[in-house]
């Protein structure tokens, strides 16, 4: 008898999913995604934040002119690391036919200087602040090519995905299970501030949360409408996100 309560109790603790608390725990095998990780605004941005509407930036002075965006890499990069991020480059470059794209600053005063700090999070300012603002990639962010992706997109001008008025269609929020404090990271806003810019809910966003995001048991934190759904895939901008860039650029 005591051999099975113990086996129970076993069994019991390896049906908790292990959540990592912090970046340095994170592993590809990990339920949430890198970013989510962070002890910033909703996990990764950078405030203060410029007026919100439908789920990008409306007003013009917060795009990149013409959709190029000027970068500087800090000298803590390595040439394995730039590599990773070049490749972003080139894919959002690809997938808007030219329409953004990222060189690297000459004498350009609005520009994004990249940064490698392992001491911090994955982070970036949503849209352009003007002068010199941050994307900061430590290790196990770019360990997650779509979380590279990620911070960028944030930087052209967009929020996360859960962010939408009309989120309550498509997802709960299990208020429960998330880590206390971290409630504010789920909020959404109404259709005046947050929406679709011109496109649906996408559950294939590069921009949604994980279903464990913020979780404090190991239980889902977002549980989606449609049972086949999945979120939080950081693989690379769905078609989706690629639509919404385009209109927000015209291009």
């Amino acid at each position: 008898m005591k051999v099975l309560c113990l086996l129970l109790v076993v069994s019991s603790a390896l049906a908790i999913p292990f959540i990592p608390k912090s970046g340095k725990e994170w592993t590809p095998e990990s339920l949430v995604n890198p970013e989510e990780l962070g002890e910033f605004f909703e996990g990764d941005i950078m405030l203060p934040l410029p007026p919100r509407t439908k789920n990008g930036l409306l007003d013009e002075r917060y795009r990149w002119t013409n959709g190029v965006v000027p970068y500087q890499f800090s000298s803590q990069f390595t040439s394995t690391q730039i590599s990773v991020v070049e490749q972003a480059f080139a894919d959002y470059a690809s997938l808007t036919g030219g329409c953004i794209t990222f060189k690297e600053r000459t004498t350009e005063s609005d520009y994004i200087r990249f940064t490698q700090d392992d001491t911090s999070g994955c982070y970036s300012y949503v849209g352009k602040i003007g002068g010199s603002q941050t994307i900061n990639y430590p290790q196990w962010c770019l360990d997650q090519y779509g979380s590279v992706q990620h911070e960028m997109y944030h930087a052209l001008g967009f929020h996360h995905e859960q962010s939408r008025s009309d989120r309550d269609d498509y997802v709960t929020i299990m208020w429960d299970n998330i880590q206390a404090g971290a409630e504010h990271n789920f909020d959404k806003y109404s259709s005046a501030v947050v929406g679709g810019f011109g496109e649906n809910y996408d559950y294939g966003s590069v921009m949604h949360y994980s279903a464990y995001a913020f979780s404090d048991n190991g239980q889902k934190t977002i549980v989606t409408t449609d049972p086949n759904a999945e979120i939080g895939q950081r693989v690379g901008l769905s078609q989706v996100d690629v639509n919404k860039l385009m209109n927000m650029y015209n291009c």
